[in-house]
């Protein structure tokens, strides 16, 4: 529920902001890989692996001369996978999220944006097996933002990643974090000048 509330309070001072400052900013939607993996703290017989899957969602950029704003809604698949040290056995892990980034940015040059912020994720499948034992998970997100300026002047390309705070294990003796490097394509709606 807390996750909830800064989301909202988020947006509000996103909105107040803009009404008082000259600024420019446009949706956008979101598509791309995430390579994910649960780093393990505590005695274990598994080690963590990445593994390949997807995000997709829509954004939100607000600028302000080279300050940048962004806010996202994800829907996102982490988890990585366990390999048993005897065994070889291979345990592949669904973290199904509804993550919301929030964003500041700092624009050295045109076309590049720095990014560093939260991210709020919240465990659709805690119920599953090979899910997330905790619902709640808070990130800390850097990343780049690249705008192509010529031919594709609509897309954007976002490269990151999340390191996961939170304990999503539900074990006393393991403690389990998210990992994730997301690369992504951004289709960018701008307005008609």
């Amino acid at each position: 529920m807390s996750t909830f509330r800064i989301f909202i309070l988020s947006a509000f001072l996103l909105a107040s902001f803009s009404s008082f400052a000259q600024v420019g900013g446009h949706f956008g939607v979101k598509a791309g890989v995430n390579s994910a993996k649960t780093a393990q703290d505590g005695p274990t017989r598994f080690y963590s692996r990445f593994k390949n899957d997807f995000h997709l969602g829509a954004m939100y950029r607000l600028r302000l001369n080279r300050i940048v704003l962004q806010p996202e809604a994800l829907y996102s698949v982490k988890g990585g996978s366990f390999k048993e040290y005897t065994t070889g056995r291979v345990t592949r892990n669904n973290y199904n999220y509804l993550s919301l980034p929030l964003l500041v940015g700092y624009i050295p040059t045109e076309g590049l944006t720095f990014q560093a912020g939260p991210e709020f994720s919240y465990a659709l499948n805690t119920t599953r097996t090979n899910g997330p034992a905790k619902k709640n998970d808070l990130g800390i997100v850097v990343g780049v933002h690249y705008d192509f300026l010529d031919l594709a002047e609509k897309f954007s390309l976002h490269l990151r990643y999340i390191h996961g705070l939170n304990d999503i294990s539900g074990t006393p003796t393991v403690k389990y974090y998210n990992r994730t490097f997301q690369a992504s394509i951004v289709y960018n709606f701008y307005r008609k000048k």
